[in-house]
């Protein structure tokens, strides 16, 4: 059943700080599985739009999951129907909404400052759930970033007012806005003071002081798309982040056995002890490779006038594979196919000494592909490996396999 109606009274617009209600429903369409699309005759719940996202909150026992607009209609997309023509009460998240009014006042206030200090224009805003991002038309250095931050937070210690109203589309004030309106006859204009209009649906502080701050994130730059990316935290995210950094630093703190202020000489010193102890290794690996190419040496099979050698070595690093490869094929008789199991996939190396007729690229590009893999090389030595590490002996096997069959001519 469809009731007649023209549109959704918007409370939001009335009254932002809003977070309960009773209105008519009107219609309910199910628009998924076990999921409906809820029509009210008015509604504070505010839909995702102008980069803004979506009210959570309740429609009676229902759980409100999105809310979307269409043609001035809003639908209310809920986990459970209710009956048409029934009252309901509705209740919103009351801190989603006072985040989302907090970033997006500040996200107007900061667009306003870089069109003013630096002629940089909005072309973008995304209301993120821990940040939020402005696109630019123009890159700002970090200097100009924190004269940009320093004036956004003069303007909110004079606790501008933010207001919002219907105008005409050819009102002076609507010409005069920072960005041009959608095709529409009655704009809805926000303005701040005396110094920023812009046509916006969104919901907002009543003042810039209740925006709480505003705090560009270091390193929180980047190009995007030819625009130039910032981001930004307003309010009371600017003091979870805080929160969140001092335990951080805390931990931190304990961790170096070391105070804030020397974690950067303290991580130097741990950078140069693992350089040290990284050259210590490499060098014991050095020293392991002939004492491993003697065992392995010991443990090859002969076939004709040439030892073969078929090892796993997962017991050393992957990158060991070609220093001990090297130096078995040092010895000129050798066939040398080993293999590695590194996470989930395989690695080889295949290497022959100088007497062998093998082609080992040939070899190893055959043993690969059981590996579901690839590689390749050159006839005395060739590297490769494939996502199937599971399949590492099999491919090992058929790679002995057919080194017997080449050598022996059988």
């Amino acid at each position: 059943m469809t009731a007649d109606y023209s549109g959704t009274r918007k409370l939001f617009w009335e009254d932002p700080f809003l977070d309960t209600f009773t209105a008519t429903v009107l219609e309910v369409r199910e628009i998924g599985e076990e999921v409906w699309g809820i029509i009210l005759d008015q509604t504070a719940f505010y839909p995702e739009g102008g980069g803004q996202p979506t009210d959570e909150g309740r429609l009676g026992e229902a759980e409100v999951l999105e809310v979307l607009e269409e043609v001035g209609v809003i639908l209310h997309v809920s986990d459970q129907p209710l009956e048409i023509g029934s009252e309901v009460e509705g209740s919103i998240d009351r801190g989603r909404r006072r985040d989302h009014m907090q970033q997006h006042t500040g996200q107007h206030l900061l667009s306003r400052v870089l069109v003013d200090e630096y002629g940089s224009e909005t072309r973008g805003f995304h209301l993120g759930e821990d940040e939020s991002t402005i696109d630019l038309t123009k890159e700002l250095t970090d200097g100009e970033l924190a004269l940009v931050q320093a004036r956004a937070n003069a303007l909110i210690d004079a606790d501008l007012p933010v207001t919002a109203r219907f105008v005409d589309r050819d009102d002076p004030a609507v010409k005069a806005a920072r960005r041009t309106p959608p095709d529409i006859e009655r704009v809805r204009l926000v303005e701040i003071g005396d110094i920023e209009a812009v046509p916006c649906g969104g919901t907002h502080m009543p003042s810039t002081g209740q925006i709480g701050g505003i705090h560009l994130l270091a390193g929180g730059t980047n190009k995007a798309h030819g625009l130039f990316r910032i981001s930004f935290l307003c309010g009371d995210r600017i003091r979870r982040r805080l929160a969140e950094l001092d335990r951080m630093t805390a931990d931190l703190s304990r961790t170096l056995s070391t105070s804030p202020g020397s974690f950067n000489e303290r991580v130097e010193d741990l950078f140069e002890q693992n350089r040290d102890l990284q050259a210590e290794i490499s060098e014991m690996r050095r020293a392991l490779i002939p004492l491993r190419s003697e065992a392995l040496l010991d443990s090859a099979e002969k076939i004709g006038a040439v030892r073969v050698i078929v090892a796993r070595i997962d017991d050393l690093p992957p990158e060991t594979l070609l220093p001990l490869a090297s130096s078995l094929t040092e010895t000129p008789d050798v066939v040398a196919l080993l293999g590695a199991r590194v996470a989930d996939t395989g690695r080889l190396v295949f290497a022959r000494g100088e007497t062998p007729d093998l082609d080992m690229g040939a070899l190893l590009k055959e043993a690969a592909s059981i590996l579901g893999g690839g590689g390749g090389g050159q006839p005395d030595h060739a590297t490769g490996g494939g996502p199937q590490g599971e399949a590492l002996d099999m491919a090992l096997t058929g790679a002995l396999e057919q080194a017997r069959a080449l050598l022996t001519g059988t």
